[in-house]
């Protein structure tokens, strides 16, 4: 059996028992087709333990203090890869992943490639416009923005042409249920606006429409695996 299919098979089992009516049909309807396809039958899906990897925090490299950008960046990831995101506020922010293993791991490397390829366009922007006379003030934000924007409608694109790859992101039961039990002592302000950078607005949505993460992912899961990841311990005050 290919525990991969059968995987998502269990998962879309899982989604049909939601509470909203629309998404627990379209899963069970997307279960059956892959049942019928596969040859398999719900006896055999069901009695099929596939390994569940494990819930939890996965600390990445990025904070922030006045970049809140990274806040809205981080948010888009989570929401379309399964798992939820929250920050260590100790000096700095620190973005930290919750979710499955599998799921975070993938959240931090999209999450580290975004950011270092905003990085290196903005500094390239930035010479340009210094070399002009123009200023940069706000300019990384607008670029930012730009990106995050142009990566969203990539993303909302590859779910509305692949219902089944929308159902399979939706957010683990059970990694809602654990993330409901945690604590936090206080929230941060990640409200974010435009500077007015028009042009570097538009040249960031478009960059973040073209980012290419699979190429990325391929490499990085080469080099790493999630078990090398340290599972550390948080603190949010």
């Amino acid at each position: 059996m290919d525990y991969k299919i059968i995987s998502k098979i269990q998962k879309l089992l899982a989604l049909s028992e939601s509470n909203n009516e629309h998404e627990a049909y379209a899963s069970m309807v997307k279960a059956q087709e892959l049942l019928a396809k596969h040859k398999l039958t719900m006896n055999e899906v069901k009695g099929f333990k596939v390994y569940n990897s494990a819930i939890k925090d996965f600390w990445t490299n990025i904070s922030f203090t006045k970049g809140k950008w990274k806040a809205q960046l981080v948010l888009l990831i989570a929401d379309n890869f399964g798992c939820y995101h929250f920050f260590n506020t100790r000096r700095t922010n620190t973005i930290i992943f919750f979710g499955r293993e599998e799921d975070a791991y993938i959240c931090r490397i999209l999450l580290e490639y975004a950011v270092d390829c905003i990085n290196t366009t903005v500094r390239k922007l930035r010479y340009e416009y210094l070399k002009n006379g123009y200023s940069t003030k706000g300019l990384e934000n607008d670029y930012a923005l730009g990106f995050i924007s142009g990566l969203k409608m990539k993303f909302d694109e590859q779910k509305a042409t692949n219902e089944e790859l929308a159902l399979v992101l939706i957010k683990d039961k059970m990694v809602v249920e654990k993330y409901s039990e945690k604590k936090f002592n206080k929230s941060i302000d990640t409200s974010v606006e435009r500077e007015g950078y028009d042009d570097i607005y538009d040249k960031g949505m478009e960059d973040g429409y073209d980012f290419d993460i699979s190429n990325k992912i391929t490499r990085k899961a080469e080099d790493e695996t999630p078990n090398l990841i340290e599972n550390n311990e948080i603190n949010i005050i």
